[in-house]
C-alpha cells in the first residue's frame, strides 16, 4: 500500500480483513494526511478514528473470514471525508463485561464531526467527516 502523491487525489485502499494489515493502513493514512497539509493534531485524531472503524470491521464484521475492507479518504468542500466499507456481517453493539472494550464508536464520534453507520446485507459502511484544519491555520 502506498499513499497518493497529492491532497487532491483520494486515498483508496483495499486490504484483507486481518489485524496484521492495520499498521500499514495507518501509515498510508498518516502519509496522505501530511501531503494534504492537515494539521498534525487533527491528523492524529483522524488516524485514530479511521483505525477504530477498520478494527471494528476486522474484529466484528469479518471474524477471520478472509473478506476485504475498502477505505477511501478524500477532501471535498473543506471537509475531510472517510468511508470504511466491509463485506462482513453487522454486529450491533452489546454491553460487555470487559470494560476496556466497546469504545470504538464513541471514540470515532468524539474525534469526527459526524459518523454514520449503515449496515446492510452486503456489509457495513461507516462514513465519517470533519472540517479541515490545515497545517498553516492558526
Amino acid at each position: 500500500m502506498s499513499a497518493p502523491s497529492g491532497p487532491s487525489t483520494p486515498l483508496e485502499l483495499v486490504f484483507a480483513a486481518d489485524a496484521g494489515e492495520l499498521s500499514a493502513v495507518r501509515a498510508a493514512l498518516r502519509e496522505w494526511l501530511e501531503h494534504a497539509e492537515i494539521r498534525a493534531d487533527q491528523g492524529i485524531d483522524v488516524v485514530l478514528a479511521v483505525s477504530e472503524a477498520c478494527t471494528n470491521a476486522v474484529e466484528h464484521g469479518h471474524h477471520g473470514d478472509g473478506g476485504v475492507i475498502r477505505l477511501r479518504v478524500w477532501i471535498s468542500d473543506d471537509r475531510l471525508r472517510v468511508t470504511v466499507a466491509d463485506t462482513g456481517s453487522w454486529q450491533p453493539p452489546t454491553a460487555s463485561a470487559n470494560s476496556y472494550r466497546g469504545r470504538g464508536l464513541p471514540v470515532m464520534q468524539a474525534l469526527m464531526d459526524s459518523v454514520t453507520i449503515a449496515p446492510g446485507s452486503s456489509g457495513t459502511v461507516v462514513e465519517m467527516e470533519t472540517a479541515i484544519r490545515r497545517a498553516d491555520d492558526q
